[in-house]
């Protein structure tokens, strides 16, 4: 029914799907990022597409925006211009799952040596040219 009232999710139901606390919903409001549909008694009650958008803010946030960032790329025209934003932070998280993936096997490999100490280790210390350029 299109005449149906739109069911609105309560700020409980909202913190206890998506384990966001009320103190981040209440600081992401603050910021333009959510916007309660309305309230019941002093609680918060917000639309349907809620989850959605706290996704969104999540994965946003994961990947290194702002919340200004995030409060841009929500506009309905943040796109407008291109996706250039979302270009030049994929490529930081690349970079940053390639050193992330050296860090990992460096500490593998670390924990897994028989040496006393990893700097002992002939492999361990091959891996360092994975972190830094050593000549």
């Amino acid at each position: 029914d299109m005449n149906a009232p739109e069911r609105l999710i309560d700020i409980g139901e909202v913190v206890r799907r998506s384990g966001v606390p009320v103190s981040t919903l209440h600081v992401w409001e603050r910021h333009g990022l959510i916007t309660p549909s309305g309230r019941d008694g002093l609680r918060r009650q917000y639309g349907s597409d809620i989850m959605e958008r706290v996704a969104t803010i999540v994965l946003y946030q994961r990947g290194g925006f702002s919340l200004a960032e995030i409060a841009d790329l929500l506009l309905p025209d943040a796109f407008a211009d291109g996706k250039d934003q979302l270009a030049t932070k994929l490529e930081e998280l690349r970079s940053r799952q390639t050193e992330l993936r050296a860090a990992i096997a460096g500490l593998e490999h670390a924990l897994a040596c028989p040496e006393p100490s990893p700097l002992e280790c002939a492999n361990f210390r091959s891996m360092l040219g994975n972190v830094l350029p050593l000549e």
